[in-house]
């Protein structure tokens, strides 16, 4: 992977740029990919649809569970193309069995409903982790965006239903007059009282339109996971400082060049500047173009014969459709909304039982910005030792010693998942998030102790730091 041969501009994003980063690739190479999506798709469709002839709900909640092989073509065609790739139609065949094959129990069946599949397909293909790699760094590349890929998730699902209306639309204004006999004979047999016993005609063509519509969007979702994707590689590893660095080394190797081409292109400024003319004659001379002249078009609309307006009889049944569909769509949005509330607010359940008896609960770091903070590396009575150090003239070690047993206790007592990735602002938003259990007051007061005198040189007074120890909240003695 080399930066310097990007196609795209590579900046920290928010996530919403980061969506249109995204959306702009696929426009980029729309064709391209909706070609790609299909090489994995249209032979088994094919084959299913000639095996489910007359099935074709079926067929379509089949196709749709088979969307992620298609996911992963697009992925591999736009991931190669932002690195100045251009992948052969050689290649592309060779990447369809892998599409499908990859992880085929994890991806198919096992996370087959992950809100998150547009960014964790990306770390699972591209980076080729798996196993507790795979969910560590997935933890890491979602925790930016997640609420964003979350809505882009389901709008997709419902983006597509409104699409293939259209479509369906669009194909029978399409169809000629005289040559509708069979969708005229569908549709008078559909009959309105009971508008879910649709003909087997009408359910063929919506399930094509729906597979239409669900390519369509999927690979816009695809493009957007990446965006995001991308985005969050840029936050972390700082993509963008190593680009400015090595551009800088290019810019420096011309400079000569560069001056040469200043100084021409002032030459010239200078000449055009002499022979420019006189502003009022070029405006003038635009408003004599042809363009401007305007120009006047007179139609005349024919008069319905009386009666001409009466609705045809399966028009009915077509509006109790449309109704459903409004509501169905107003349930999933609902459910979505509250499925995201739940999500985004999850840390309100889990603080309702952070302490307790229960025995499940593990760890979830050992060591925090280089500290250890299990239980064996700490003495039994934190805060005398770290007033005994205190007095020694030993500072940092003291407040080092009370804040990595402050995060030992609201792990192990409070229940906080504190990762061996986050910085002193992630646990204390986490400890604050947790709620009384953890105490977030006292912890926010170490916080700051420790990070003036860690990152400032600057050590509390005595006072502040015999408090902190006389204050310390966690009583319980802990265990080896």
């Amino acid at each position: 992977m080399r930066l310097d041969e990007v196609t795209a501009e590579i900046r920290p994003r928010s996530d919403w740029e980061a969506v249109d980063l995204g959306f702009a690739m696929v426009r980029r190479d729309f064709w391209r990919c909706f070609t790609t999506w299909w090489l994995a798709l249209l032979v088994p469709t094919l084959i299913a649809g000639y095996l489910l002839w007359d099935y074709p709900l079926l067929l379509l909640v089949l196709f749709w569970w088979c969307k992620p092989a298609g996911s992963r073509m697009v992925l591999f065609e736009i991931s190669r193309r932002l690195f100045g790739e251009q992948p052969a139609w050689r290649s592309m065949w060779r990447e369809i069995p892998r599409a499908w094959t990859r992880r085929f129990f994890y991806r198919f069946v096992w996370a087959r409903f992950s809100p998150w599949l547009p960014v964790t397909l990306a770390v699972e293909d591209l980076e080729g982790l798996r196993g507790k790699t795979y969910r560590q760094r997935s933890g890491q590349i979602v925790r930016r965006g997640e609420g964003v890929v979350m809505w882009i998730y389901l709008a997709s699902e419902l983006v597509a239903a409104w699409l293939m209306l259209a479509i369906l639309a669009l194909v029978h204004m399409l169809i000629p007059d005289g040559q509708d006999s069979a969708w005229q004979l569908a549709l008078d047999i559909w009959n309105p009282d009971d508008p879910l016993e649709i003909p087997l005609l009408i359910q063929r063509t919506v399930c094509a339109c729906t597979m239409l519509a669900i390519s369509l969007t999927d690979i816009f979702v695809i493009g957007a996971g990446f965006g995001i994707y991308i985005n969050n590689r840029t936050w972390i590893e700082g993509w963008d400082v190593e680009l400015a660095f090595k551009r800088l080394a290019q810019r420096l190797t011309k400079v000569v060049v560069l001056f040469l081409a200043f100084i021409a292109m002032g030459i010239c400024g200078n000449v055009h500047a002499k022979e420019s003319r006189a502003p009022a004659e070029v405006i003038k001379e635009v408003k004599e173009n042809p363009d401007f002249k305007v120009h006047t078009v007179t139609e005349k609309v024919s008069k319905k014969k009386p009666g001409s307006s009466s609705a045809p009889g399966w028009l009915a049944g077509f509006g109790q459709m449309l109704s459903l569909v409004f509501q169905i769509s107003a349930v999933v949005l609902l459910l979505g909304l509250v499925g995201w509330l739940l999500w985004k607010y999850r840390h309100v359940f889990k603080s309702r039982g952070a302490i307790g008896d229960g025995d499940d609960f593990k760890p979830s770091a050992r060591v925090v910005m280089g500290m250890e903070v299990t239980s064996v590396s700490l003495p039994d009575d934190v805060p005398t030792a770290a007033w005994a150090l205190w007095q020694q003239g030993k500072h940092q070690e003291s407040l080092a010693l009370l804040y990595r047993g402050s995060i030992s206790r609201v792990i192990d007592l409070a229940r906080v998942e504190i990762h061996e990735s986050d910085t002193e602002g992630d646990c204390l938003r986490r400890v604050q998030t947790a709620g009384p259990a953890a105490h977030p007051d006292y912890f926010r007061g170490i916080t700051g102790a420790w990070i003036r005198i860690a990152y400032a040189g600057v050590s509390p007074a005595d006072a502040e730091v015999h408090t902190l120890c006389q204050q310390w909240p966690f009583g319980e003695r802990r265990g080896a």
